[in-house]
């Protein structure tokens, strides 16, 4: 059965506009504000530089991806720095999350929910409920439906974020974020040259 991933391997033949080389400025910035403990799991994790960055705060982070390319790329960046914690890279389906057979204390979601539809979200977010500890965390940064246009992924408003977050999870915070991007695809054409509207999204699993 396809997923809503597949795809996106041949985007990751060259450089596409969402890897930015470096990790995104909202994901530091809600990991430097707060106290987050115990491992990280980085869906849709890309070529690894989110997951590289906590790694490097010292944290245990399993970035995982639906693309081979990404996740090849994600493992040369590995073998070549030196960082604080541990960090693993490997092939795997968001909707399938339970086949991971473990739960993370702090999940992180960068530029993947927006990819789904209604039917693949509840699926998305029940496969999210499969690896989040009790008490843990779940972050999501991703389009804003104040970014104007109709290129690109689906815009999310505020609610669509706080509905999709309510039987066993608890929204902390919804706030406004900006997601960066290379705008030099054909194609792209977003209101700012280096990041879009976007909304950065805290749920604490509740504990069950």
């Amino acid at each position: 059965m396809s997923s809503p991933e597949d795809g996106f391997d041949e985007a990751y033949a060259e450089t596409p506009p969402w890897d930015i080389g470096r990790p995104q400025s909202a994901v530091r910035s809600v990991f430097e504000s707060r106290s987050f403990e115990g491992s990280v799991l980085d869906i849709g994790c890309g070529t690894g530089e989110n997951a590289l960055f906590l790694a490097d705060r010292g944290f245990s982070v399993l970035g995982i991806d639906a693309s081979p390319r990404a996740i090849e790329k994600a493992r040369a960046k590995a073998r070549t720095l030196d960082v604080t914690g541990e960090v693993c890279f490997q092939i795997q389906d968001a909707l399938s999350l339970d086949d991971l057979d473990e739960r993370f204390s702090v999940v992180l979601d960068c530029g993947l929910f927006h990819i789904f539809d209604d039917k693949n979200r509840r699926k998305y977010i029940a496969s999210l409920d499969a690896v989040t500890a009790p008490d843990g965390h779940t972050i999501v940064l991703c389009f804003s439906d104040r970014e104007p246009g109709d290129w690109g992924p689906r815009r999310i408003s505020e609610q669509e974020l706080r509905t999709a977050f309510t039987d066993g999870w608890t929204v902390e915070t919804v706030e406004s974020a900006r997601f960066e991007i290379n705008a030099d695809q054909e194609g792209i054409d977003p209101s700012d040259d280096e990041s879009v509207e976007a909304w950065l999204a805290v749920a604490r699993r509740d504990n069950k």
